[in-house]
């Protein structure tokens, strides 16, 4: 693959993970649903809401994708915060508060390197993308 066709690939994965979220009416609840149903060994979901609610929101979204670490936060106000980590041995080193959209150009990137290396999460991203 050279790289304008990966350019390409990472802008496409980059829209999908955008496509719809105002249709949708919410960012977290897009990607959560799109990523843990095609990475859920990688993605982790929390959700909040009252006990006996039967609406459950997405609070906290994280996705570990190697020594790459997501997260995507929703505070009390509804306003959300993206952070990039560095991850060694599964402990989180370093946090960095980034844009959310940046950090879903770089979610879409990582993603495509792992797609790249990986026939299972390159078979669950075609399916994520073509739906």
């Amino acid at each position: 693959m050279d790289d304008s066709e990966r350019a390409l690939e990472v802008d496409i994965l980059a829209v999908s993970l955008r496509t719809d979220k105002d249709a949708a009416g919410d960012l977290l609840e897009h990607l959560a649903g799109k990523l843990s149903q095609a990475l859920p060994e990688e993605v982790q979901v929390s959700r909040g809401g009252w006990m006996f609610s039967s609406k459950k929101p997405v609070e906290e979204l994280n996705i570990k994708l190697g020594e790459v670490g997501f997260q995507f936060k929703r505070d009390k106000r509804g306003v959300i915060t993206a952070m990039r980590q560095k991850i060694v041995r599964g402990v989180v080193l370093k946090s960095e508060e980034v844009a959310v959209e940046s950090l879903i150009d770089e979610l879409a990137a990582q993603l495509a390197k792992v797609a790249e290396k990986n026939a299972r999460t390159r078979d669950a991203l075609t399916k994520f993308v073509i739906g």
